[in-house]
């Protein structure tokens, strides 16, 4: 070939681009720490001239294209020993049907297997969209996450049913496969990357879809397909009902009949269809702490209570709750997998530990005592038990701020809060503006400040002010936001400190790689992989450094090591512009 053409296609950026902002639209509304990225991966199915047998996009992405160099070879060997190869459809249509998507799923297997080889190096967990045709190329979206934001949440094990059913394990889970077929479905329009986004869908939409599909894992445990499509709505209606005024509160629990591990109390003579709504929100009103509603998924066929020591392993036995209106949860052995609030799926968020507050607020007031610390914790234990939930301000300008605020608050006589005056006045929305010392100047403020680019519409009003109050303060503060259900945010949200020897170590550690007779490939992947789970604590100087070194050692390596040996692909580094030395622990020496 006299020259060789780069793209699959034309508009291969553009698309990537826009799998790259989609992905960070919806993931980032789950958790932001998820650190979604992609790329694309091409497999050359058709004779054409100049064309690479493998493309990436970018190529910057951190696969080689020669990880995939036995990509066809694989997906052969995963598609002769497929077992759904031995199921055949008497109409000829069906079954090319049902061959091509035997073959299109080898594909995508076997490159979601060569992807995730660098897993493991570089910190990740990698995913892969269905392979669809564009300009003679297989072309798959690799979707990859910080593997330790999510193993940070909890999944079941099972992902199918009877070997052929997939069903989702978390709500993230069930997010990324609505995610990656929202891929497959733009790369199947004319000229992927030509319009303006992936997909015409709101990002909450998503969600909620990925929310029904996590309900078909319940339902499918329950046994009775009938409420297998409509379980999701089911809660959600419920959820929304009173009774007699009041709103429903409690549990529900969905099992096959006749579960090993639930006793039935009271059994209903006439079962009563899940889509009953208004009969199953009367029957809500008999569950309590010790009896909750027994379901199939189905029907409502009576009351009982756990019983034994349950397999979690079976995975057969779930827990819905209804904590509030309009408001539910889904959980299994204890542990929430996902929380569903006016119909829109969320995590379970995690209230902020003792620990980190003490070290946030210390960081924040360097001249800030224990005892002043301790009170302000006892504070927000306190805050939290608001069922409207509440925020608390604290400024070293509390007393000037009250001031200029006078005209959107109360402005109250200087006192030193203790838990139960604060019980008191968080009864009433807006903000409580204090001091580091606990002295309280104003209540009921609305807060200002300019709009803010880490700002998010997936979260509330209160939350959304304290980014604009804080980032606008001219004086050194915190925002201590309590939600409805009781999760605590710090604005801001510091990082964890670190030793700067840390990483003057590894830097040292690449620079002993550049002579051929050291280089070692399994320390400078280790090396490589630990200074991109730390890249945010890298000073302007220190990125100059590590990229210079690292394009060093790679020409080593590439000198060294056998051509054919796997090597992940990295990017140069940038300094993250809200690092500075306050995230560097104090060392002594």
């Amino acid at each position: 070939m006299d020259t060789i053409r780069l793209f699959m296609w034309g508009y291969q950026p553009h698309f990537q681009i826009s799998t790259q902002t989609t992905a960070e639209g919806i993931f980032d509304r789950l958790d932001k720490a998820l650190g979604p990225t992609t790329f694309l991966v091409g497999v050359l199915v058709e004779e054409r001239e100049d064309r690479y047998p493998i493309c990436v996009e970018p190529e910057d992405c951190g696969c080689d294209p020669k990880a995939f160099s036995d990509i066809q070879a694989q997906a052969e060997h995963l598609e002769a020993v497929d077992e759904e190869r031995h199921i055949l459809h008497s109409y000829p249509k069906v079954q090319a049907s049902h061959e091509q998507r035997i073959k299109l799923r080898a594909l995508k297997n076997a490159i979601q297997q060569a992807v995730r080889r660098y897993d493991e190096y570089r910190g990740v967990v990698s995913f892969c969209s269905w392979p669809v045709l564009v300009e003679g190329y297989r072309v798959c979206v690799v979707l990859q996450f910080s593997r330790d934001a999510f193993e940070s949440h909890y999944a079941l094990v099972r992902n199918e049913i009877d070997g052929r059913y997939q069903i989702a394990t978390s709500l993230i889970d069930a997010t990324i496969t609505e995610y990656l077929s929202e891929c497959a479905k733009a790369l199947s329009k004319p000229d992927p990357g030509s319009g303006l986004g992936l997909t015409d869908r709101d990002y909450d939409e998503i969600i909620r879809s990925a929310g029904k599909s996590l309900m078909y894992t319940p339902a499918w445990a329950g046994g009775e397909f009938m409420g297998l499509h409509g379980l999701f709505y089911a809660c959600n209606t419920i959820s929304s009902l009173r009774y007699e005024g009041a709103e429903g509160i409690g549990k529900m629990l969905i099992a096959r009949r006749e579960h090993p591990n639930v006793e039935t109390v009271i059994a209903l003579s006439s079962p009563v269809k899940m889509w009953n709504y208004r009969a199953v929100r009367k029957l809500l009103e008999m569950s309590s702490e010790e009896m909750c509603l027994l379901s199939d998924s189905g029907y409502v066929y009576g009351l009982g209570k756990l019983t034994g020591l349950y397999d979690q392993r079976a995975e057969d036995q779930f827990l819905i709750s209804f904590t509030k209106h309009y408001t539910w949860e889904l959980s299994h052995a204890g542990h929430i997998l996902t929380r569903v609030v006016y119909g829109q799926p969320e995590l379970p968020r995690t209230p902020i530990n003792k620990e980190k507050f003490e070290r946030d607020i210390h960081r924040i007031f360097p001249d800030i005592e224990s005892k002043q610390i301790s009170r302000l914790w006892d504070l927000v234990a306190e805050a939290i038990k608001q069922k409207h939930g509440t925020m608390v301000v604290v400024s070293t300008g509390a007393r000037i701020e009250a001031e200029r605020l006078k005209a959107q608050s109360t402005t109250i006589e200087p006192i030193q809060l203790t838990p139960r005056t604060m019980q008191t006045i968080t009864a009433i929305d807006g903000a409580v503006l204090i001091d580091p010392d606990s002295n309280c100047y104003a209540i009921g403020v609305i807060l200002d400040g300019l709009a803010s680019r880490k700002g998010t519409s997936s979260r509330g009003a209160r939350y959304n002010s304290a980014i604009r109050y804080v980032e606008s303060s001219k004086y050194p503060c915190v925002a201590i936001v309590v939600s409805e259900d009781g999760t605590i945010d710090l604005v801001p949200d510091l990082m964890p400190q670190i030793r700067r020897s840390d990483i003057l170590e590894t830097i040292e550690q690449l620079k002993g790689l550049e002579e051929e007779e050291n280089f070692d490939l399994k320390t400078f992947n280790r090396t490589m992989s630990w200074l991109s789970d730390h890249r945010f604590y890298l000073l302007p100087e220190m990125c100059e450094e590590v990229n210079s070194l690292r394009r060093s050692v790679e020409a080593v390596r590439d000198r060294v090591v056998d051509p054919i040996t796997l090597r992940p692909v990295y990017s140069d580094f940038a300094p993250n512009e809200e690092m500075d030395e306050s995230h560097f622990l104090d060392e002594l020496g």
